[in-house]
């Protein structure tokens, strides 16, 4: 029931990791779903416009060229989260066969939950330490 509810929302989550390399990837993904599910928008403004300008034809060009367009980024889409799923498999079973627990948020793109720490109070308590001695 959840995942239908996510799946009606208008523009998805903006769920971004912090990890640089994934967050590119993440990006790429989240705006690819955007252009494909609001493409259409676009298309309709380019065919009324040369309907306007150029009467039917121009506007039946225009309607090819879109779908055609709007058909070359569904597929990337699909080709992105194939991909993306392959590669969340074949990290579980390497993580398994090291001998680790398999994740159960299997979710793709989705961070630990609680903030993000770059350090911890035990680093720096080391380092006041060893400032202590010098």
């Amino acid at each position: 029931m959840k995942n239908l509810r996510r799946k009606r929302e208008l523009i998805p989550r903006w769920e971004m990791p912090s990890d640089p390399v994934k967050a590119v990837f993440w990006f790429m993904h989240w705006f690819l779903r955007v252009l494909v599910r609001f493409f259409y928008i676009l298309i309709l403004g380019a065919v009324i416009y040369e309907s306007i300008i150029n009467g039917v034809v121009g506007s039946i060009g225009t309607l090819l060229v879109g779908l055609g367009v709007w058909g070359g980024l569904t597929a990337l889409l699909l080709l992105f989260n194939f991909t993306s799923g392959v590669s969340r498999v074949v990290s579980e079973v390497n993580r398994v066969q090291r001998g680790y627990p398999p994740r159960q948020p299997f979710n793709n793109f989705t961070e630990p939950d609680g903030p993000v720490v770059e350090g911890t109070v035990t680093d720096l308590d080391e380092e006041r330490k060893k400032r202590r001695q010098e």
